[in-house]
């Protein structure tokens, strides 16, 4: 009787510690994202987005934003999009690194979105 209490409280801790560390999905009747709404970042935009000038890196720190993020998306100063990805299955205590490297100096836009608005960054590449 023992082992099997046991059993059921390590399958409850197993189970709950995923639910606990990972980003969960919710299901939006409406298509796309809820414009251009502000969403709030806990410690502000300082603590979530830290920049390597010398090998032109940006890290951005999943933990210190109060919503999940569903996409991480690079734009071009003209709008155009220059990468997109996924991120709703990555751990809210995610560094997420963005390598600009490859597209050279100029203006960008890094764009944070969630199902209840976006987060934008204009960053620049000397």
């Amino acid at each position: 009787m023992n082992s099997k209490t046991n059993l059921i409280l390590l399958f409850f801790l197993l189970c709950s510690g995923s639910i606990l560390f990972g980003q969960s999905g919710v299901a939006s009747d409406q298509e796309g994202f809820a414009g251009d709404q502000s969403l709030k970042v806990t410690e502000g935009d300082s603590w979530s987005f830290f920049v390597d000038e010398e090998n032109q890196i940006y890290y951005i720190d999943f933990e210190t934003i109060s919503v999940n993020l569903s996409d991480v998306i690079l734009k071009s100063a003209s709008g155009d999009v220059l990468m997109r990805e996924n991120v709703l299955d990555l751990p809210v205590n995610t560094i997420y690194e963005i390598d600009l490297s490859k597209y050279g100096p100029g203006a960008y836009e890094i764009e944070l979105r969630s199902f209840t608005g976006i987060i934008r960054k204009e960053v620049r590449i000397k």
